[in-house]
């Protein structure tokens, strides 16, 4: 069996509402506001810039802005992109100059 690295477009519809819930540049719910824990994990994401290769309708990489984050499904690989963007998103927020 294969491990699909790509991102499916269930998978992506799944992270654009989590985006939309916690990650969103402005508009961020009061539940977020109040919650110091959630506050510190969000990344203020106003831009999403995906690729989808539309012979398998799949998308192989992924661009977030204002941030600059960007991460991929191709050679070298191991961890599948879906699992990749979760896991960031969860991840608290790096401090920028």
């Amino acid at each position: 069996m294969t491990l699909e690295l790509a991102m499916t477009p269930s998978q992506y519809n799944e992270m654009m509402k989590e985006i939309a819930r916690a990650h969103r540049f402005g508009g961020l719910s009061k539940a977020i506001w109040d919650d110091e824990e959630a506050r510190s994990r969000c990344k203020y994401i106003k831009y999403v810039r995906p690729n989808w290769d539309m012979r398998d309708g799949r998308c192989f990489s992924i661009r977030f802005d204002p941030c600059g984050k960007e991460f991929h499904s191709g050679y070298g690989e191991t961890v599948p992109l879906y699992d990749q963007i979760v896991e960031w998103l969860n991840s608290p927020r790096e401090n920028t100059p």
